[in-house]
């Protein structure tokens, strides 16, 4: 058996080695800085070995990673032409995904290149409704699904967030101040303001002061703008909380009690492609988290 390091984190060494960023080799790979940094650690606690050094500019390679570099690029380089001819002449499989929308937008959207080179041969038609020829489904919920393989993906983790010129203030003051941003879900308000509040040992009431929305999506939109406060799963805003857009205002985090689940129907479970596309999914979660 091969004894390997993760060749995730050797991908993610060799983008941040040639940007010597961590911050741009995550623009390029579709991932936030944090999934990069997590990444370089696990590869230097497998290897034994720092790969990187820290100075006023940035950051350089260590003499360790200057010698792991032209290594590991080399075996890309050789994997990718190895791969090449096959994915070139391959059938082209149609797989048809129904997604939530604020998770095609907010979530997937974002990894859609990364899905592009692990699946090339794939030819991509992303819904935000269930139909009929779907093949796998992303659903919002609080259980597996009846009739089909039903593996849940991620827990919501709900944070509160707002735009950055809203705080400077005690949590308290904050939302008795601003109006709090509520999500619908089948035509009611989900339970986002109330379980958040209690963990964080503040009072409830004030259910009047909000605006509610249909989608998370556009609470989302909402906060950005300044409209007031939202209780927000963290997976679904990597981005802003990156780029500074939404703050978050209290350390207190509540998980669940709903997530995302990946359905895929018995018809399909065996495919190939809709096998390898699970698998892409699991991983991506796995690095976000």
């Amino acid at each position: 058996m091969r004894r390997l390091p993760s060749l995730i984190a050797l991908r993610f060494f060799e983008e941040t080695a040639q940007h010597l960023s961590f911050n741009r080799a995550a623009q390029s790979l579709c991932v936030t800085q944090g999934a990069v940094s997590r990444q370089i650690r696990i590869l230097e606690e497998s290897l034994g070995e720092k790969l990187f050094e820290r100075d006023p500019r940035g950051i350089r390679l260590t003499e360790a990673g200057a010698r792991l570099l032209p290594c590991v690029s080399a075996a890309f380089d050789m994997l990718e032409r190895g791969t090449h001819s096959f994915s070139s002449t391959k059938t082209r499989r149609r797989l048809v995904l129904a997604l939530p929308p604020t998770f095609a937008t907010q979530w997937f959207s974002a990894r859609l290149p990364l899905l592009s080179a692990a699946l090339p041969d794939v030819e991509l038609s992303v819904r935000t409704s269930s139909v009929a020829d779907c093949h796998c489904t992303i659903r919002f919920g609080r259980s597996a699904l009846p009739g089909a393989c039903s593996e849940l993906i991620a827990v919501e983790r709900h944070t509160l967030v707002g735009a950055p010129w809203l705080g400077g203030e005690p949590v308290e003051a904050l939302v008795r101040k601003w109006p709090r941003l509520h999500v619908l879900h089948e035509g009611e308000r989900l339970g986002l303001w109330p379980d958040w509040l209690e963990s964080a040992g503040l009072p409830g009431g004030d259910e009047d002061n909000g605006i509610e929305f249909s989608t998370l999506e556009q609470a989302i939109h909402a906060a950005r703008k300044g409209a007031g406060l939202a209780i927000v799963d963290r997976n679904m805003i990597t981005e802003e909380l990156a780029n500074g857009s939404l703050v978050p205002f209290s350390d207190v985090q509540v998980n669940g009690p709903y997530g995302y689940w990946l359905d895929i129907g018995r018809e399909h479970a065996q495919l190939a492609h809709v096998q390898a596309f699970a698998d892409w999914l699991r991983q991506q979660i796995m690095i976000a988290e």
